[in-house]
């Protein structure tokens, strides 16, 4: 998910890239609330039926479902901020808050699109001085090439403003 907040000179401001998460954790604590009560009853109707083992491993797949859902939604809050300012690109990225960031001269970065990605999702990079930074890698096809797009209107823009 790509939220640009652009100043109206249309080179300068902030996006927001974000993956697309398919499921609120709110929803994830549902779910495993509903799984866990399924799991329960049909654990004690096989216990009640002679079978005390099928229990604790009901219990012991709840535990993984819920640990597994964690870490995917772990996964997808991620999340990168690109800056644009008038001399800089700065690119930070986290989970919660700026775990990395990394700033560029923007007179001297240059963004580089290589279509050799997984799923044929192109791969966006910004290049400076042999140092290279990956944006948006967890974002989609349509995402992905809609982050091209505003940061090609953004580099001409900003090509454009220096020529005048």
């Amino acid at each position: 998910m790509i939220t640009p907040d652009l100043n109206k000179d249309g080179f300068t401001g902030n996006i927001l890239i974000e993956p697309n998460r398919p499921i609120s954790w709110k929803d994830n604590i549902r779910f495993i609330c509903v799984f866990t009560l399924v799991s329960f009853i049909v654990g004690l109707i096989f216990m009640l039926q002679g079978f005390p083992l099928v229990m604790p491993f009901s219990g012991l797949e709840v535990m993984v479902v819920f640990a597994a859902l964690y870490l995917v939604y772990k996964k997808y809050t991620s999340c990168q901020v690109i800056h644009f300012t008038h001399d800089s690109v700065i690119i930070e990225s986290g989970v919660f808050h700026a775990d990395a960031r990394v700033e560029y001269q923007r007179h001297w970065s240059k963004f580089r699109v290589e279509n050799t990605g997984h799923y044929n999702i192109p791969q966006l990079y910004i290049c400076s001085r042999g140092v290279s930074t990956n944006i948006g890698d967890f974002l989609n096809y349509d995402d992905k090439t809609q982050l091209i797009e505003l940061i090609k209107h953004i580099t001409l823009n900003f090509q454009h403003r220096l020529r005048t």
